[in-house]
């Protein structure tokens, strides 16, 4: 096997690794939504890692600023909206 081939695959196993802790970090967001609720999440945005919460904050701007302070990436980073419960939302 070339190099270049190793490291292409190292690079997709490194991709793959990303989506799915995406992934996961999601679902997490979304089986808990009532916790964040509880936790005074509500109207934020909210950086979720590792199935936690990590950063948050009134606009998406905030949180982008928190998670580079924290030396993390925020394109590797789930961030979503906690909308009010009951809310919906037509797409």
């Amino acid at each position: 096997m070339k190099r270049q081939e190793v490291t292409s695959y190292k690079m997709v196993d490194q991709e793959l690794e990303l989506l799915k802790k995406f992934e996961e970090d999601s679902g997490w967001f979304n089986k808990n939504i009532d916790k964040l609720r509880k936790e005074n999440f509500t109207g934020k945005f909210v950086a979720i890692k590792n199935e936690k919460p990590i950063a948050s904050g009134e606009n998406v701007d905030i949180v982008i600023k928190s998670l580079e302070k924290l030396k993390e990436n925020p394109s590797y980073i789930f961030i979503e909206f906690v909308y009010p419960k009951g809310h919906i939302l037509i797409l």
